[in-house]
């Protein structure tokens, strides 16, 4: 699937105030894809780096934690910002993907009040990612 939306909107729509180091700088288009993770065809397909991924309820399951994030390191790059929507939906999938995660991304919680207040729930939230390992 895809679909062409201005950038600066989906940025607008997450967060209400911008958070330091992520001021959007848009031009161009937004494209979405079905992505199977791990699949190694589709993800040089994609052409990556990306400047921005958006990824929502995607920790549900311990099994595809380490094929999720390895998938994100390789589609991002030292000036990726990833937009995390997160809410626990496996105790076993969050502990792993929380232990594991830090390893290859920075990590940083949106407060709630930074966010959209028609997006904003108290049992979801946001958290912004950027790749280690850069200078």
């Amino acid at each position: 699937m895809n679909m062409v939306a201005k950038a600066s909107s989906v940025y607008d729509m997450i967060l209400t105030r911008p958070i330091a180091g992520t001021a959007p700088s848009f031009s161009g288009k937004v494209k979405i894809s079905q992505l199977y993770w791990g699949n190694p065809s589709q993800i040089s397909a994609l052409k990556s780096p990306f400047d921005y991924i958006i990824a929502t309820d995607v920790v549900y399951i311990e099994n595809i934690v380490e094929p999720f994030l390895s998938t994100l390191n390789a589609l991002s790059g030292p000036s990726t910002i990833i937009f995390l929507g997160y809410q626990i939906r496996s105790p076993e999938a969050h502990e792993l993907f929380w232990r594991l995660c830090p390893e290859l991304f920075y990590v940083k919680k949106v407060p709630h009040e930074n966010l959209h207040p028609d997006y904003a729930f108290e049992e979801a939230d946001v958290f912004i990612l950027k790749k280690k390992g850069y200078s």
